[in-house]
C-alpha cells in the first residue's frame, strides 16, 4: 500500500545523461462504462490532466505511473498496457520531458488520498476528454493511444 502523503521533490527522479525528465503516465480507464479519469491540475485548478509524474530511482516506470495514479486521483489499478512513449520540448525546441505511457484500470477508488485536498477528479467519455486536455497536447496524444480511443468516433 502506498502512504497517505504524496511524493515531494525531484532529488530522487529519473534524467538521462542530458537533463531529460523521465514521467510516467497513468491513463485511467473505468472497463465498464469506457470513461477516463482526468485530475485537475496543481498548477493550473482549472486546468484537467491525466494523472502522471516523476518516476523516481526505487521503482519501475509501471510502479511510478501506479503510484501517480494514487497519489493524484486516489485510484488503485493495474497496468493492462504499456502504450509507448512520448516526448515534451522546451521553449527553445529541446526535450525537456519523456513520457512513458500506461493504461490502467480501475480496481478501487479511495475516498481520501494524498492529493485529494488540492485536486479533483472526474470521469469523461473519450471525446470530452480529448476536449479537455485541448492545451496539453502530449496528454491529448497519450489519450489518442488508449483503448477507449478505437472504440470512439470522434471528429478530430
Amino acid at each position: 500500500m502506498y502512504p497517505s502523503e504524496a511524493r515531494t521533490g525531484r532529488e530522487n527522479q529519473r534524467y538521462t545523461t542530458d537533463g531529460i525528465r523521465q514521467v510516467s503516465i497513468g491513463i485511467t480507464i473505468d472497463p465498464k462504462t469506457k470513461k477516463v479519469l482526468l485530475i485537475t491540475s496543481s498548477k493550473y485548478p482549472n486546468a484537467w490532466v491525466l494523472p502522471k509524474g516523476g518516476w523516481e530511482n526505487d521503482e519501475t516506470q509501471e510502479e511510478a505511473a501506479k503510484r501517480e495514479t494514487y497519489e493524484e486521483a486516489g485510484v488503485l489499478g493495474e497496468i493492462v498496457s504499456f502504450l509507448g512513449n512520448d516526448q515534451d520540448y522546451s521553449f527553445d525546441g529541446k526535450p525537456k520531458t519523456f513520457y512513458w505511457i500506461y493504461e490502467l484500470y480501475v480496481n478501487k477508488i479511495m475516498d481520501t488520498w494524498p492529493e485529494n485536498n488540492i485536486r479533483q477528479r472526474d470521469w469523461f467519455t473519450y471525446d470530452e476528454a480529448i476536449e479537455k486536455l485541448k492545451r496539453k497536447s502530449v496528454l491529448q496524444n497519450a489519450l489518442k493511444k488508449s483503448s477507449i480511443a478505437s472504440s470512439s468516433i470522434t471528429s478530430l
